[in-house]
């Protein structure tokens, strides 16, 4: 992925520097270099940024003022602090900077810090992709089924089952059994993975509805269902592993 990168500090001559540095780093982009912090901050408020080379002795608003806002703000920028003076490294640290070059850059200490950067940006990514396919798994899928001569919505929460019977496919829930009128294969995928499991050929569980896992022929299971007792739903032996890992079976 590219590296959305800005470059604040007051010396043109740094400016330039830092971008001939960042030219040996090709997933890195700069989008906008600046020589006045109010004027970075606003760019970095009305545009993605994930990236800023900061520098701290700035006049006007200084870099550590900026790092304030930044965070203040909620931006997901990170920050490395770019400055001449050692002395400023212990203020640095108690903002939400993730670097701390000294001047005159060495291409070395750039090399490790972007090292740094790009671990905390692959595992930010890795965390939201979790955090959208959790918020999905939240939202109730609904599942029209035929009852009588009309359509009725099912939440899949309420799902005990799913089976093919007769080359038919229907859905069990607490109130009964009803029929699908759609393949086996479109109603897995249509099924959060989250929750429900194929154990069978003609058979698909939610797993929260598993009420006893009772040993069956050949090292298979057969599953008790909550809700609905009188259903008794057989393990496939191609099936008995992704089980067992579903329900922590050791």
């Amino acid at each position: 992925m590219a590296i959305k990168t800005i470059i604040v500090d007051d010396e043109q001559p740094i400016l330039s520097e830092i971008e001939y540095l960042l030219t040996s780093h090709p997933d890195l982009t700069v989008v906008g270099k600046f020589d006045q912090s109010q004027q970075a901050l606003q760019y970095v408020q009305e545009n993605p940024v994930d990236l800023i080379f900061l520098d701290i002795s700035m006049p006007g608003l200084s870099g550590l003022e900026f790092a304030d806002c930044v965070s203040a703000l909620g931006l997901k920028a990170l920050i490395v602090f770019v400055t001449a003076y050692d002395n400023y490294a212990l203020a640095a640290f108690a903002t939400p900077a993730v670097g701390y070059i000294t001047k005159p850059i060495s291409q070395s200490a750039l090399t490790k810090t972007l090292m740094k950067v790009r671990n905390l940006l692959s595992s930010n990514v890795a965390a939201e992709e979790a955090k959208v396919e959790a918020e999905a798994e939240k939202v109730t899928q609904r599942i029209s089924v035929q009852q009588g001569g009309y359509l009725k919505p099912l939440d899949s929460q309420d799902i005990i089952a799913a089976y093919v019977k007769e080359k038919e496919c229907y859905i069990r829930t607490a109130e009964g059994e009803f029929f699908v009128s759609m393949n086996f294969t479109d109603l897995e995928e249509l099924l959060p993975k989250q929750s429900f499991l194929r154990v069978h050929r003609q058979y698909i569980v939610n797993l929260q509805k598993i009420e006893k896992v009772l040993p069956w022929f050949h090292s298979t299971y057969l599953l008790k269902m909550a809700e609905c007792p009188q259903l008794e739903i057989p393990v496939g032996r191609s099936h008995v592993q992704a089980l067992r890992e579903a329900l922590g079976i050791k």
